[in-house]
């Protein structure tokens, strides 16, 4: 008996047998032009065609080719990236759920909750939500390892009955394990993946207003041309690495720098409205931890101290510019929101009350540890530059090198005495000029403020803010060393609206013929992170191809 079988021999009749039983019947599409190459929308040429373009290789671009391919339905996938690393989906946790086994309309309710009302049609998110339940058999067929559980108890905010797990058999930053699989059944397919190609706009038929292809930057800068015979899906991503689109829809001038991969910087979005699409959820964004903000901006560190009880010590306090504590310093962690007290605005004055804001500690802080040291996960209060660092650790995106190397790059600031630390703080206001910038804060107010901290520290007790007495040790004698800080995001939800084929829709509330959008670009989720950005990223991949591939080509004679 031959035991040699290719995982693509097997693979691909059990895929086929899944297709069917998606029950998507084949569908034309009204309108579907016939356009001429005289047309002058169209190029003189394609560099390469495919039944689908898809746009982003993570979790709903890999999972939208797989299913393609195992029906036999060309496609070619355009990413950004030189690497293989999965977007959002490698840069997360690795967390799935699923309401496979719960009643649809209980699962309707939790997700217009965290949409906050704004799903634009009931009956097309039930409909959605009907068709992910497949989720677990699509996985299971191709061999992906996820352990199911009945309940989730991982301090997400969902409903324990909903059904989550994770990938099989890891720990940690698991969803870069997860896309290890999907890019492993993706090969078995031979699905074509195109890498440094960074698509810079939709092509539309001005008549029919059909997507009919793609134009990308190549490897080399060269313009290329990908026609779409059936319909281009956007996978793209969010916008974390986007600050102008940040200071638009989030807080004005405040940078808030992505946690994850650095490839999200929004390149949908004007892809999607140039060719009339509606767009939701824009300001739903996952705050993360508070991170270090250098002043080269190569990279943020983020510090978690929400899960470092073992980590020491923590002598050291958080002030804004005027040299006062404003927020509990021991809860900075992912998924907590309470930093967001450092962007408390004042709208008479135009200004943040808190902003620029520092973290402020002693010499035996600074010796204990660097406070990063360029690898992965490492750092006094458990600090890390990015997810992306999990994939990459040799390369990290700063080399920190030490607490003194940090020092003379202007990184860390530094006073024998709180008053001369207060005075070699230096940093930039939000929405200010440059001769607004911040040249010293209060050394007076810093040295109350200490001296208040470290009665506190003594006395196990936080009666302002109310710090665990065990992350409370006393700063002591000089010198004294001082960090700014800013803001970090895990992800974003904006983008798109979609119904429940993952199409795009207008502000009419019509498919935009040809075009889906999937994954956390244009996520149903809105503005709850933790109702399961890798479930529909999967999810979603997997509807939009399922129901672009049964679409006539729009070239058809």
């Amino acid at each position: 008996m031959n035991t040699d079988l290719s995982r693509r021999s097997f693979l691909k009749g059990a895929g086929l047998a899944m297709a069917g039983a998606a029950g998507v019947a084949t569908v034309g599409m009204a309108g579907c032009s016939t356009a001429s190459a005289s047309e002058e929308w169209l190029p003189s040429s394609w560099t390469d065609e495919a039944d689908l373009i898809i746009v982003g290789y993570g979790g709903c671009g890999s999972t939208a080719a797989i299913a393609a391919a195992d029906a036999g339905v060309s496609a070619i996938v355009l990413e950004k990236s030189a690497e293989r690393d999965g977007g959002s989906t490698g840069c997360s946790g690795g967390h799935i759920h699923t309401c496979a086994e719960v009643d649809v309309d209980e699962w309707w309710t939790t997700f217009n909750h965290g949409a906050f009302g704004t799903v634009r049609n009931e009956e097309d998110m039930k409909e959605f939500l009907q068709k992910t339940q497949q989720l677990p058999a699509w996985c299971e067929q191709y061999g992906i390892n996820i352990d199911w559980v009945d309940e989730s108890n991982d301090g997400h905010k969902r409903p324990k009955e909903y059904q989550g797990g994770y990938v099989s058999g890891r720990d940690g930053i698991v969803g870069m394990y997860l896309f290890e699989e999907l890019d492993e059944v993706a090969e078995d397919y031979g699905v074509d993946v195109r890498l440094s190609n960074r698509a810079t706009r939709l092509i539309q038929n001005p008549h029919t207003k059909e997507i009919c292809g793609v134009v990308a930057e190549g490897p080399d800068g060269q313009e290329l041309t990908y026609k779409a015979n059936k319909a281009v899906l956007l996978c793209c991503g969010g916008y974390e690495n986007n600050p102008w689109i940040q200071y638009n829809y989030n807080n004005p001038g405040v940078r808030v720098f992505g946690w994850g991969t650095p490839n999200n910087e929004g390149d949908g979005f004007a892809m999607a409205q140039s060719v009339g699409a509606d767009l939701w959820h824009m300001h739903g964004l996952e705050w993360a931890a508070l991170c270090y903000k250098l002043p080269s901006e190569e990279a943020n560190c983020s510090i978690s101290t929400d899960a470092t009880d073992g980590i020491t010590p923590y002598n050291y306090l958080i002030v804004d510019y005027n040299g006062k504590r404003f927020m509990k310093e021991d809860r900075t962690g992912a998924h907590d929101m309470e930093h967001q007290f450092g962007l408390d605005f004042d709208a008479k004055a135009c200004d943040y009350r808190h902003l620029p804001f520092f973290l402020v500690f002693d010499q035996e802080f600074f010796d204990a540890k660097p406070l990063w040291d360029g690898s992965g996960r490492a750092g006094i209060i458990n600090t890390y530059a990015g997810v992306y660092n999990y994939h990459h650790p040799e390369e990290p995106w700063l080399e920190w090198g030490s607490n003194e190397a940090a020092i003379e790059k202007g990184w860390i600031f530094k006073g024998d005495t709180l008053e001369e630390l207060a005075a070699n703080i230096k940093a930039e206001r939000p929405c200010r000029t440059a001769d607004e910038a911040i040249d010293g804060i209060d050394g007076a107010a810093l040295a109350a403020t200490v001296a208040q901290y470290n009665e506190y520290a003594a006395a196990g007790d936080d009666p302002e803010f109310s710090r665990d007495a065990k992350h409370m040790l006393p700063l002591g004698d000089g010198p004294y060393y001082a960090i700014e800080l800013g803001f970090s995001s895990i992800n974003t939800q904006g983008g798109p609206v979609r119904n429940q084929n993952c199409q795009t829709m207008s502000p009419a509330y019509e498919p935009i013929p040809r075009l889906y959008n999937c994954g956390e670009f244009g996520s149903f989720n809105g503005f709850v992170y933790c109702l399961g950005n890798i479930f529909e990223a999967l999810s979603s991949g997997m509807i939009a191809a399922q129901h672009a591939m049964t679409l006539e080509p729009w070239d058809a004679n």
